[in-house]
């Protein structure tokens, strides 16, 4: 792995479910190591089906350059939930779906069931094709911090190496976390 690999992170814009709005921004940030070096945006339907297309389609705008996707969870604009396994196969680029926390699967699929009692089975498809969520620590600034992730096309040793040329001052990769302070402005 080189020392500052191409990226590029995944963040929704800030939404409100009761909005008149239906739709929110899916930013991609591109770095090189942890520098900008370009972004992208383009609307998902909020708790719908095509944030992986979206995905897909501005990591293809930049396929060239960019050699691992990151992105803040498998779920944005509330469910509209990535298909993982998709992404990678549609892209060949290996992508980690990092989260701060461990993941309560069972109150997700409740919640998931509950809220689309006629079509939630591609969602909790998707949550189950995420595979294993595995568990790593990082050393920022502030000392070790717990971070958990999917991932696809890439060793579980790889994404710990990567991360930790991505995260600097937060446990969050750079790419990420700049995405979100774009979203939060949006």
């Amino acid at each position: 792995m080189k020392d500052f690999p191409i990226t590029i992170g995944f963040d929704d814009a800030k939404f409100t479910f009761n909005s008149k709005l239906k739709t929110t921004d899916l930013i991609g940030i591109i770095c090189q190591g942890t520098r900008i070096v370009g972004m992208v945006k383009k609307e998902i339907l909020i708790d719908g089906d095509n944030a992986t297309e979206v995905l897909i389609e501005l990591t293809k705008q930049n396929e060239k350059h960019v050699q691992y996707i990151i992105t803040d969870t498998i779920t944005f604009g509330g469910f509209n939930i990535i298909d993982l396994e998709k992404i990678y196969r549609m892209t060949e680029k290996p992508i980690i779906a990092v989260t701060e926390r461990m993941v309560d699967l069972e109150a997700v699929r409740k919640a998931i069931v509950k809220k689309f009692p006629n079509n939630y089975e591609e969602k909790l498809l998707n949550i189950v094709n995420a595979g294993d969520l595995y568990e790593t620590s990082i050393k920022t600034a502030g000392g070790y911090s717990k971070v958990y992730f999917h991932s696809k096309g890439i060793q579980v040793s790889e994404v710990d190496s990567l991360l930790h040329k991505l995260c600097i001052d937060s446990k969050i990769p750079e790419p990420v976390r700049i995405a979100h302070i774009v979203g939060k402005s949006l």
